[in-house]
C-alpha cells in the first residue's frame, strides 16, 4: 500500500473515531485496530489506557454519553465544538463564511457533501475530505486544507478535548488526530 493509501484510511479511520459511537462500529475490530494504530506509533501508553470492552453495553454508553457531553449538549454548553466555523469566526457561531469557504475548497478541488443539509466544517467530513484528497494523491491540495481551514481552528479544539475529556478515549483519539495532522 502506497504512502498516501494509508494515510488516506488512517484519516477515514480517524473520521469514524469523531461519529457518534454506535455498537455497528465501535466494535472489536475497531477496537484492534486502534490499538494496532497506537502500537505502530509505539504509544505503549495511550495503548494501555484504551481499556473499554467493545462488546460491553455499559462501556459503550459511557463513551456515547462522554461523545455527547463533548460534542453535542451538556449544561452550560459543548465543551468542544467539532465545527470549525465556530472557532474561526469572530462571532462564533455555527454556518457562517467559513463554512462555506470549506464547502467551496471542496468544490474546486472536485468533491462535494452528499446532502446538503451536512455541515461542511464538522471535522468527521473534514477528515473524510483529507482521506478522499490522499487517496487522490492530491497532496498540495491536502496541504493547503490542513493549512488553511483544518489546523487553524483543530489546535483549540483539540485542547478544549483534553480538558474536558473524562474518559482517555477522546484524549487519544485527538492526540492521534493532532499526530497525523501537524505539518512535520
Amino acid at each position: 500500500m502506497t504512502e498516501n493509501k494509508q494515510l488516506s484510511t488512517i484519516y477515514r479511520f480517524l473520521a469514524q473515531t469523531m461519529r457518534y459511537p454506535e455498537p455497528t462500529w465501535l466494535n472489536e475490530t475497531f477496537k484492534q485496530q486502534l490499538l494496532e494504530l497506537l502500537n505502530s506509533l509505539e504509544w505503549q501508553e495511550e495503548a494501555a489506557a484504551l481499556s473499554f470492552d467493545p462488546a460491553s453495553p455499559h462501556d459503550l454508553e459511557i463513551i456515547q454519553v462522554e461523545h455527547t457531553r463533548l460534542f453535542i449538549s451538556a449544561a452550560g454548553g459543548v465543551y468542544a465544538s467539532p465545527y470549525g466555523s465556530v472557532y474561526l469566526s469572530e462571532s462564533g457561531t455555527l454556518l457562517n463564511e467559513s463554512t462555506d469557504e470549506v464547502r467551496d475548497f471542496y468544490r474546486r478541488n472536485g468533491f462535494d457533501l452528499a446532502d446538503d443539509y451536512e455541515v461542511a466544517d464538522h471535522i468527521v467530513n473534514e477528515l473524510e475530505f483529507l482521506s478522499l484528497l490522499t487517496a487522490n494523491d492530491m497532496t498540495a491540495e491536502e496541504q493547503e486544507f490542513l493549512k488553511v481551514y483544518f489546523r487553524p481552528w483543530f489546535t483549540t479544539f483539540a485542547q478544549q478535548v483534553k480538558e474536558a475529556a473524562e474518559i482517555p478515549f477522546y484524549k487519544i483519539v485527538i492526540k492521534l488526530i493532532d499526530f497525523f495532522t501537524r505539518d512535520e
